[in-house]
């Protein structure tokens, strides 16, 4: 069904709706993920998955800055939480730490959260942050930690497609299984075969049962003890786990976004530029509008993963691939309708 060598679940998403819609849709180039290539009849367009190309090379170099994205958007007088950037760990950072006593350490430029360390509260942590943040790139960012809810809003072109809560991946006890047995369901609902292939698995317990057991433990429970029904165990410990390694559940909850809030972020990705944007946003209640006190926008990318928007833990379902593909072959489906092709 799929060309050979396409295996990224973004680009089977977009195969899979181009041809639903009547247009061909190939690699560029034969085994290679990185470029699309949209057609009708003679038109066509070239992406690079989510990348849209429409966007500006200095939008895409904007975005993987996270300093320059910053400046923007307060300058914008958006609410972003407090931020420097240091080199390595001195006297600055161990200050900033003391200033705001909870902070997120990251690369500058880095991606998918590599390298990202959040809720940093003493110099050891400090430090080791930082080390961990300069694998991945040669200067570091200190950011106030915000508390509140994860969001992620999906805006193509101007408008706001769909908006996800998120948080670390949980299991839910029923009164008669174990945590391994809770966690070992909720791999096999996961481990789905859709019309795009396996879409995903959290992480086995062989494969993090040393970091799992001390996530366990600090809530006083083991792998094999029965939780109440009803009751949470997390999976995770925000501090002592690698943002890029942590598991999420998505719920979508496109309806409730306060249009305060949609407008802010519309704009966030306007300022920058980037026509398909994945926004994320921390704040107490996404209903209400969103204040330096009470919230901050943490990152606005332009390669946004729509796939938890099209699959959901929880929630509605939005067909965004749609939505992007209308946006980006407008010309192409005016083009097939004129023609007839």
């Amino acid at each position: 069904m799929f060309p050979k060598g396409i295996h990224n679940l973004q680009n089977r998403l977009i195969i899979s709706k181009a041809r639903e819609m009547g247009i061909a849709c190939d690699p560029l180039l034969e085994g290679c993920e990185d470029f699309l290539k949209l057609s009708v009849g003679d038109k066509q367009i070239i992406i690079n998955k989510t990348r849209s190309h429409r966007l500006p090379l200095i939008a895409g170099l904007l975005a993987k800055n996270k300093q320059a994205c910053n400046r923007l958007l307060h300058e914008q007088g958006m609410p972003v939480p407090s931020f420097i950037v240091i080199p390595e760990m001195g006297s600055e950072a161990a200050d900033f730490l003391k200033r705001h006593s909870s902070i997120v350490v990251k690369p500058l430029d880095a991606s998918s959260s590599m390298g990202v360390t959040l809720d940093v509260r003493t110099e050891d942590e400090l430090e080791a942050a930082i080390r961990l943040a300069g694998v991945h790139g040669s200067s570091i960012m200190l950011q106030q930690y915000v508390t509140g809810i994860d969001y992620r809003v999906l805006i193509i072109n101007g408008e706001v497609a769909a908006v996800n809560e998120y948080r670390p991946v949980y299991v839910e006890g029923n009164g008669t299984s174990t945590v391994r047995a809770l966690i070992k369901q909720l791999n096999q609902e996961r481990i789905e075969m859709t019309h795009i292939g396996e879409y995903e698995a959290f992480p086995q317990v062989d494969a993090e049962a040393e970091r799992l057991l001390e996530v366990l433990r600090a809530q006083g429970t083991t792998l094999d003890e029965v939780p109440d029904a009803g009751k949470e165990i997390e999976l995770y410990d925000l501090r002592n786990s690698a943002a890029g390694k942590i598991s999420e559940f998505y719920k979508d909850c496109t309806e409730i976004i306060h249009p305060e809030n949609a407008r802010m972020i519309i704009q966030a990705a306007k300022t920058l530029q980037i026509d398909v944007a994945g926004v994320d946003v921390r704040c107490r209640d996404i209903r209400t509008p969103i204040s330096r006190d009470q919230g901050g926008i943490l990152e606005v990318n332009a390669l946004p993963d729509m796939t938890h928007h099209v699959f959901p833990h929880g929630g509605t379902t939005r067909d965004v691939v749609r939505l992007y593909l209308e946006y980006l072959c407008q010309e192409l489906l005016e083009y097939k309708t004129y023609n007839n092709v």
